[in-house]
Parts: C-alpha cells; structure tokens; sequence
C-alpha cells in the first residue's frame, strides 16, 4: 500500500507540473514559445517512438532524426516567416498535404494495423511514420494555438473526455473485451462510452465557437466528435501495439509515474491532424 501510494503522489505531482508549465506557456499567448514547448514533447516522442523499434541502425536511424528535423524546420519556417503562406500559395498547400497524409495513416493504415496486430516496423516505409506523425501533430497543436486557445482546447479536451469517459464506463459496465492481445483493461462498451462523451464534447464545443448552427450543423459536429473519439481509442492502441512488439511496458521513464511523452499524447497524435483537417472545413487556418 505504502509503495502504491508513493506511486500515486509521483503520478500526481508529475501531472500537476506539466500542468503549470502548459497553463503558463498558453497564458502568454505567445505562438512561438507554444510552439517550442510542442516542439520538446514531439522531440520527446520522437525519440521513444525510435527506441520502440529494435535493431534499428544508425542510417537508419539518422536518416529518420534528419526527416523529423528538417520537416519541423520546414513547418516553422512556413509559420513564422513573415507572411510565407500568403506569398507562397504551395506552402499553404504543402501544410494541408501534410494533414491529409497523416489523417490518410490513421484512416487506412492504423485500423488495419491493429486489426492484424502487426506493425511492420521494419519496412522502410514506416520508419517514415515517425517523422509524419511528429511533424503533422506539432503542426496541428501550433495552428490550433495561433487561432485561438479555445480552439486548442476543445480539441485537446476531445481526448481527455474520451478517455475519462471510457474508464468509467469500462468500469462501470465493461463486459467485452475491445483488443485482448494489445490493451487487455480496455472493453467495447468503454470504448463506445468514450466515443459518445467525445460526441456530445464536440457539438458543444462547436457550438459554443460560433462553427456551426442550428440542429443539423450541430448534428454534423457530434458525428465529427464520434469520429475523432474513435482515432482516439486507435491512437491509444496503436502504440500499446507497437509498445507489446518492442516488449515494453512504458514508452520510457521520462515522466515518472506516468511513463514516457508517447505514452501521455498517443490519442492526441491520432486526433490533433483530424481535428485540424477537420476545422479547415469551416475555418481558415492559414
């Protein structure tokens, strides 16, 4: 009991510090100094996502730190240079493509991934994942942030209400297990409690934004919020996949009491490209 106690205090205090750095970074409302705090925990991920992938070898690995560091130097260039995306209609261009291919990953290729509880972590083609997802979710969080903290936060909260919502449920009324072999404590009615609370989140959200109106505006909001509550649940069990294959418990130590970075944002990867692919829809972004 003593040493489960002592884990819940290391637990709360990590969360209650990340806490304090995140709301004093958005307090600033300063982009460029969100942007380098996104900038630390993608780097962060970056990093545990390698390491998830054993035997890997240093081209390899190289090659794949270069595509991340030169695709965010590309993105912080096309956001923060003076009126880039203006003057130059294919960076704005390229920005959304980076979106749709993200989103194509986890439309496509995650749902069948996890159905055959594989992950061909040893094609060179997936060694490409990385810096797509890293660099697509670092994107995401930046131009969510620079169109308003209230738009980072509905979206962002998307997942916490998911997951929250799904523990409870799951606890409550969980019968059926969802994925076994990969996530054993998640059940298919938690699942579909998430989906539903990350449903009702969005059509109150988007109403409270001004993004829609009307019923059938916010009807198409709470399919929009079911739909990301599902990437969410894939995010989470795709890196529980790619965790069971490297034979790890957590993605790293780096938080303690809550493991790695990856560990804390795998929904939010999934999420945060849809969610900002989604909002294009309605809004421009850039």
């Amino acid at each position: 009991m003593k040493l489960l106690t002592a884990e819940l205090k290391t637990r709360i205090v990590t969360a209650v510090i990340l806490a304090v750095i995140v709301i004093a970074t958005l307090a600033t409302r300063s982009t460029a100094l969100w942007a380098l705090l996104v900038l630390l925990f993608c780097l962060a991920a970056a990093w545990e996502c390698l390491r998830l992938i054993p035997n890997l070898s240093t081209p390899a690995k190289a090659l794949s730190w270069m595509c991340i560091l030169g695709g965010l130097g590309f993105l912080a260039f096309a956001l923060f240079g003076e009126g880039m995306t203006g003057r130059y209609p294919f960076i704005s261009k390229a920005l959304t493509g980076l979106l749709v291919l993200a989103s194509a990953f986890w439309l496509f290729v995650v749902p069948l991934q996890v159905r055959s509880h594989s992950i061909a972590i040893y094609s060179w083609w997936a060694r490409l994942t990385v810096p797509l997802l890293i660099c697509s979710a670092w994107l995401a969080a930046v131009v969510l942030q620079r169109s308003g903290v209230s738009f980072l936060l509905a979206v962002v909260m998307t997942t916490v209400v998911a997951d929250v919502s799904a523990y409870f449920v799951g606890r409550t009324l969980g019968r059926v297990k969802l994925a076994p072999s990969i996530s054993p404590g998640k059940t298919r009615e938690g699942a579909i409690g998430g989906v539903v609370a990350a449903s009702l989140w969005v059509a109150l959200m988007a109403w409270y934004l001004g993004l829609v109106d009307g019923v059938s505006g916010v009807l198409l909001a709470a399919l929009a919020g079911a739909f990301l509550g599902v990437f969410a649940v894939l995010g989470d069990l795709w890196e529980s996949l790619l965790k069971r294959q490297a034979g790890v418990k957590d993605s790293s130590r780096l938080l303690p009491g809550h493991g790695g970075v990856l560990d804390r944002i795998d929904a939010q990867l999934a999420v945060l490209p849809l969610a900002t692919l989604l909002l294009t829809l309605v809004k421009p972004l850039w």
